[in-house]
């Protein structure tokens, strides 16, 4: 068998494709003649779901023979069979299950599609509150109405009605040629009149009902003042005496009239501000409800504290407030002098709470963020033990660095020849000399007038007063040997010197 299809492989492929176009085009027409598979054929099959409906009489209807169910003009099924049941045809319709379900409220219509009585039920399927109809179920009769013919229409009226409704039906047949658009157009104006007329009855019918309750609870009215006429006489001899009052002070009440627009103007003003009053006092009372809600358990918590407390109320504060009154008395001379010592008090505080607000501030942000007073404060306290951290046989040492360029250390170096004891101090300091640390460049330059300004100044000291220079110390010139020396060789930077 394979090796026959394989020998006639074209043939056999235009078998196949002529019995797939066969198959497509079968299924064309059977669509097309409303034929329907059942739903477990994949993709053409239908799903369709079976209800019926009574009707007085089913003329006309041919199952099989393509008549629809419509529903407002759209085709959701058609009828597929007709049967007889008690008198009355049982008419069966397949409908799509997509268009189901119906309700308990749905009414069927039979009606001609064209002029040879092609039937088709035009089907409203009802509400979803009156119920589901199940699958299967019937429409009942009073809720179908059939086709009626004009024959039967007719027939139900005797020989001279009929002359006259020929006449009648000519007589419009010429009075509404060509105005056939404006009659259908009239006519569909009826259907929202009717509407509104049917809900109008549903109003009477209801307000007649009302009618007749007010009337029945009348009589019992009429019944009940008929049994109290002594009451009512009594009734209007005091409603005459009321009226005569209000005769007899008709000057007040004309006086009490004529202030009352004054007196509203006052009300209809009192009450524009209350309004205003009203709107702020509203958001303000809806802000303080959660305070309202935590103080309740605080007053309660209160009450709970006052009788725990009143028994030392009573029993020692009371007694201690009496037997302190001598000495409360002996103690006011002492409590004024203290009031009026108390606002510079208050001002001393004022300054020294000032004082640790400052001491305490940290900054908020920036690069100080975090290095308040206090901050400093502790390096202060560290570089304090760092400077007294050295001493000797006399006591502690400060330690200390002494900055400065070429002209401050020629300076040094001719000190001495004005003063020997600065001369002393500036050999003890150990600096370098200014040819270490100026060589020959503008910084030896700028140390030679330093010390041609110095030595200048010592003459005239000299000249002055003669007995108050003395020799030059003989290491005033050059750095002391014993201390060693940090030196920036660099011309133009500033000599750093440490010293004991």
């Amino acid at each position: 068998m394979k090796r026959a299809i394989q020998k006639h492989m074209k043939d056999f492929l235009a078998i196949v494709a002529i019995a797939v176009i066969a198959l497509l085009t079968a299924g064309f027409i059977l669509s097309h003649q409303r034929f329907y598979l059942p739903s477990w054929v994949p993709i053409i099959g239908s799903d369709l779901v079976t209800y019926n409906a009574e009707f007085q009489t089913a003329q006309a209807v041919t199952p099989g023979q393509g008549q629809t169910v419509l529903v407002a003009g759209v085709q959701v099924g058609e009828i597929s069979g007709v049967t007889l049941k008690g008198g009355r045809a049982v008419v069966q319709m397949k409908l799509k299950k997509k268009y189901t379900p119906i309700f308990r409220n749905a009414t069927a219509l039979l009606r001609p599609k064209t002029g040879l009585q092609d039937m088709v039920i035009e089907l409203d399927p009802g509400n979803r509150s009156a119920g589901e109809l199940p699958v299967g179920g019937t429409i009942p009769v009073a809720q179908t109405q059939p086709d009626i013919n004009p024959d039967e229409i007719l027939a139900g009226l005797d020989t001279d009605t009929r002359a006259y409704l020929r006449l009648l039906i000519a007589g419009g047949g010429q009075g509404l040629a060509g105005n056939a658009a404006n009659l259908s157009a009239t006519l569909k104006r009826f259907d929202p009149t009717a509407r509104y007329l049917t809900r109008i009855g549903q109003a009477l019918r209801t307000r007649s009902a009302y009618i007749r309750r007010s009337i029945h609870n009348f009589r019992l009215i009429a019944q009940e003042l008929g049994s109290r006429d002594t009451q009512l006489a009594e009734f209007v001899d005091s409603s005459n005496r009321v009226f005569q009052s209000f005769a007899n002070q008709q000057a007040s009440l004309s006086e009490t009239i004529s202030l009352l627009p004054t007196a509203l103007a006052e009300t209809n003003a009192a009450l524009s501000k209350s309004s205003t009053l009203s709107a702020e006092l509203g958001p303000t009372l809806a802000e303080l409800m959660p305070t309202a809600n935590g103080l309740a358990p605080a007053l309660k918590g209160f009450q709970d504290f006052a009788i725990q407390t009143k028994p030392v109320i009573e029993n020692q504060l009371s007694p201690f407030t009496q037997a302190a009154q001598p000495t409360v008395a002996a103690l006011r001379p002492a409590a004024a002098n203290l009031a009026t010592a108390l606002p510079g008090l208050n001002t001393s505080l004022d300054v020294l709470n000032t004082l640790f607000n400052e001491l305490a501030y940290d900054p908020p942000s920036g690069k100080t963020k975090g290095q308040g007073y206090l901050y400093w404060l502790g390096w202060l306290n560290h570089e304090g033990a760092s400077i007294f951290g050295s001493q000797d046989a006399h006591g502690p040492t400060r330690r200390g660095l002494v900055f400065g360029n070429c002209a401050s250390l020629a300076t040094l170096e001719v000190v001495g020849t004005a003063n020997p004891v600065l001369g002393t101090l500036a050999a003890l300091l150990n600096a370098p000399t200014t040819k270490e640390v100026c060589g020959t460049g503008a910084g030896a330059a700028a140390a030679k007038a330093a010390a041609a300004r110095v030595r200048a100044h010592a003459a005239e000291i000299a000249r002055v007063q003669p007995s108050g220079l003395g020799p030059a110390p003989p290491g005033a010139s050059t750095a002391t040997a014993a201390a060693p020396a940090a030196t920036t060789t660099t011309a133009a930077a500033p000599a750093k010197a440490a010293g004991g």
